[in-house]
């Protein structure tokens, strides 16, 4: 005879394969936002009306209930964890992040009124009484262990710990961090979250430099992403184009450097390329190149992407009027010149 146990251990297997299956199909299906009657309420549902996230998160913000759901994540403004955290602290948490079946992932921090940004494809989030970083698709990437952290720039972030306090500006809108205690300290960290070493003197032409201090240079690329990065960075247009308004900028001092701060995903095929302008992010100086680095696009998360041809029409007939009104900008180019160069060349298929 078959014994009991075995039979309720084949039930409960059965079990789980059928609701995996469940979520299975319904992770296949469209996600929509859904709110309350009395729209106070916001949560989340398959199209077939299944839901996913009851509706319990406030309703803050702008919500398309017509479009589906196309991050790897859902995410929510507002939250009751919040209750829980001083106002003295420099940090709280500003929403809650779901992934696609609707198991909670964790709560992002605060940051500018808002939601924390993605930088460098990571964003702050916050666990306890302590920050850490969570990928773009919801992996919690370093572990929440520091009293605060500043976001990734140049592939490092600076973090704090051993106690650290608000400190509000005069007029009482900005704050900063102030140190609470003796053991108070901060340093920077690379994206496995390991706190790096400064040295004196540089050891590589692109080290960080933060301080008069060095760190080491964070890029690795292969031969194919080092082509697609030389070629950018050999586009002297993109460089004219970013120049064009700036009175204080000396050509030589202020040329764009081009690093990739994010790889393709599942939810999004394109390498991300930051361009710097001396270690610091140029922000809109963003462009993505498809999973096959046989296409190039300008990028801004809200707008649509255009390819770089394109985009590089578009802001020489932008700048041809601009220099109709201000001829004797310092970094003035022949801009009817370039535009017919750009507008002859054969569009990429």
């Amino acid at each position: 005879m078959i014994s009991q146990n075995i039979v309720l251990k084949f039930l409960s297997f059965v079990f789980v394969i059928l609701q995996s299956t469940f979520l299975l199909a319904q992770t296949k299906e469209k996600l929509y936002y859904f709110s309350t009657a009395d729209s106070t309420k916001i949560g989340v549902k398959t199209e077939s009306g299944n839901i996913i996230i009851p509706a319990k998160a406030p309703y803050y913000g702008n919500y398309d209930f017509k479009k589906p759901i196309e991050e790897p994540t859902i995410e929510f403004f507002g939250t009751e964890k919040v209750k829980d955290y001083s106002s003295k602290l420099p940090l709280m948490p500003a929403g809650e992040v779901y992934d696609r079946q609707g198991k909670f992932l964790y709560y992002p921090l605060w940051f500018d009124n808002g939601i924390d940004y993605y930088e460098e494809g990571l964003r702050r989030y916050v666990d306890g009484h302590k920050v850490g970083f969570a990928d773009k698709d919801g992996i919690l990437i370093i572990p929440a262990q520091w009293d605060f952290a500043e976001p990734f720039q140049y592939g490092y972030a600076r973090v704090y710990v051993g106690g650290w306090k608000k400190q509000y500006e005069k007029g009482g809108e900005h704050w900063y961090i102030v140190a609470s205690s003796k053991k108070s300290e901060s340093y920077l960290i690379n994206k496995k979250g390991e706190k790096v070493e400064a040295y004196k003197t540089k050891k590589h032409p692109n080290d960080y430099e933060v301080g008069g201090v060095y760190y080491p240079y964070p890029f690795t690329y292969s031969r194919a992403e080092q082509k697609i990065l030389d070629r950018l960075k050999n586009l002297d247009i993109i460089n004219d184009i970013y120049l064009a308004p700036c009175d204080n900028c000396i050509r030589k001092d202020h040329l764009l450097d081009f690093e990739i701060t994010e790889r393709p995903r599942d939810y999004f095929p394109y390498y991300v390329i930051q361009g710097y302008v001396n270690q610091s992010k140029e922000s809109n100086a963003v462009f993505i190149v498809s999973k096959d680095m046989s296409k190039i696009y300008h990028y801004r998360w809200d707008e649509e992407i255009l390819p770089l041809r394109e985009w590089i029409i578009s802001e020489l007939e932008n700048l041809q009027d601009y220099f109709e009104r201000f001829p004797n900008k310092p970094n003035y180019f022949d801009v009817p010149k370039s535009l017919q160069y750009w507008k002859n060349l054969p569009e990429e298929k």
